[in-house]
């Protein structure tokens, strides 16, 4: 067969990755992220994915617990819901989700997958938390600053078990992680052999290790799993103590860059207003397509599942089904 008649009957699916800065109201993002999704869509988009914590990033523990509600009582996923089914799209976002025991004072950092006809396909609640103490330069008259702490797990629950690869048509087996989860190799390797052939990092990544490690973390874990990475952030500055990296950004199973959006270092003073309105108003994303093929030819060319030595270091949870 020659090579003409094997493009031709290849399946391609046209995605959007989406980038927005969410605030502390969840109708305002609902909205934004509305937006950002019909425009998507009407681009030819059949999956849109939209970075972690859409729903809202609020500094008040107390208000974040109470925006917290259960999937089917969370206004902004239902919102969505209810846009997946009248535009016939995929939806991929991550929110906050409210425990079963209404008394816990925590709540779950959540990424949903939606299906074209409104339903929830999968849940998945993150498994590693963002506790770090990052330092900070030197001040002006040489004193050593304190380390800036971020300690998630102050007021999110960990998840407690991986979701196995949703197979989506078009679009392949999805392996749903959040943010964090990314420095964590062992999850990919787990959902890689349960069958995923893309990963998904909806994610928030702080300034100083988006700029150093984000994009080199993505397409390394696209490289070793051997499968498409999308990662749509948050972008911009929340409120006066949160500022999100931005450059939502995917890879081929190759490391082959398919798109990428600006972060807070690409954005020109000049340009500010420009931005700050666009951010207002609904964000931006950028398409790419997924061809599940070229995951079966990178597997075939270089064939990591039955390379790796399990009779010398066995396989991390082999026994996960």
């Amino acid at each position: 067969m020659s090579t003409t008649t094997v493009n031709a009957i290849r399946q391609k699916t046209t995605i959007a990755v989406a980038q927005i800065r969410s605030n502390d109201d969840p109708i305002h993002n609902l909205e934004i992220s509305k937006r950002v999704i019909k425009k998507a869509a009407k681009a030819g988009a059949k999956a849109i994915f939209l970075p972690e914590a859409s729903d809202f990033i609020n500094q008040n523990y107390e208000e974040s617990r109470k925006l917290s509600l259960p999937l089917n009582q969370h206004k902004y996923t239902i919102g969505l819901q209810e846009l997946a089914k009248q535009l016939k799209v995929i939806i991929s976002v991550g929110i906050h989700e409210g425990p079963e025991d209404e008394k816990e004072k925590r709540f779950y950092n959540t990424h949903v997958l939606i299906g074209d006809n409104g339903n929830i396909l999968a849940s998945y609640r993150k498994l590693h938390l963002y506790d770090v103490e990052l330092t900070k330069p030197p001040n002006e008259d040489g004193s050593i600053p304190p380390p800036m702490r971020t300690g998630e797990s102050d007021r999110i629950l960990p998840g407690q078990k991986v979701v196995p690869p949703v197979e989506v048509q078009g679009l392949g087996k999805l392996g749903l992680e959040i943010c964090y989860d990314i420095r964590f190799p062992e999850l990919s390797i787990i959902l890689t052999r349960l069958g995923a052939t893309t990963l998904l990092f909806p994610s928030a990544f702080m300034v100083k290790t988006g700029r150093d490690h984000w994009a080199t973390l993505c397409r390394s874990q696209a490289i070793q799993s051997q499968s498409f990475v999308i990662a749509s952030a948050q972008y911009g500055a929340h409120n006066p103590k949160r500022t999100s990296w931005g450059e939502s950004i995917a890879f081929d199973a190759w490391g082959k860059q398919l798109g990428r959006l600006r972060s807070v270092d690409d954005t020109p003073p000049g340009e500010d207003k420009e931005i700050e309105q666009l951010y207002e108003e609904e964000g931006e994303f950028f398409l790419a397509e997924i061809d599940d093929q070229i995951i079966k030819d990178i597997r075939n060319q270089i064939p990591l599942a039955v390379q790796r030595r399990k009779d010398i270091y066995g396989v991390v949870d082999e026994n996960i089904q």
